[in-house]
């Protein structure tokens, strides 16, 4: 105790090992972040998107029967109301932007996620991916406000809003969880 109390008595000791402490937590964290790469990852679609899409685009309970057709009927039953809440939605772009989101497979295992950007590090990684957020958005809010009303969207508006969607669920993870692959 009393090696503590002298160590510690003077201010520049203190001053000194708190610059240590701080030296040591900043270049740990420095090279925990650049070992190794960072990937940029967005989520795979589901495996019943065929019958989504189908239940989806449905115009008789006959076609949403035949879409979902060969799934578990709990599944049949998930996805019919899913496309049914989907189409409740008043425009086309917050019933587009649904159905795209609801396409995406969030729970599925990480490897399988598709790698869209390699980075240095977790920061430049979650930077760059905040970047292509704040872009999609910005793009899509134009689009949302040019005319709300519209029932149709282009295939250039469909693919902003396919990348809004990726963009919104994707992930920087490191290199080490696709080592498994």
């Amino acid at each position: 105790m009393r090696l503590f109390n002298r160590l510690f008595k003077s201010g520049r000791r203190r001053a000194a090992l708190a610059a240590a402490i701080i030296g040591v937590v900043v270049v740990g964290e420095a090279a925990a972040e650049s070992a190794g790469s960072w990937y940029l990852v967005v989520p795979p679609l589901i495996a019943e998107r065929q019958a989504l899409l189908g239940a989806y685009t449905a115009t008789s309970e006959a076609d949403v029967k035949a879409a979902v057709q060969g799934l578990p009927e709990d599944q049949q039953v998930l996805l019919a109301t899913k496309a049914y809440t989907i189409l409740t939605i008043p425009t086309a772009v917050e019933r587009t932007e649904a159905l795209l989101d609801a396409l995406q497979d969030t729970s599925a295992p990480t490897p399988s996620w598709r790698q869209v950007g390699t980075f240095e590090s977790a920061a430049s990684c979650e930077r760059e991916r905040e970047l292509a957020l704040q872009t999609f958005e910005g793009d899509a809010w134009r689009v949302r406000s040019a005319d709300p009303e519209s029932e149709e969207l282009s295939t250039e508006n469909w693919k902003l809003f396919q990348g809004l969607s990726a963009c919104r669920k994707s992930r920087c993870v490191p290199e080490s969880m696709f080592s498994a692959r």
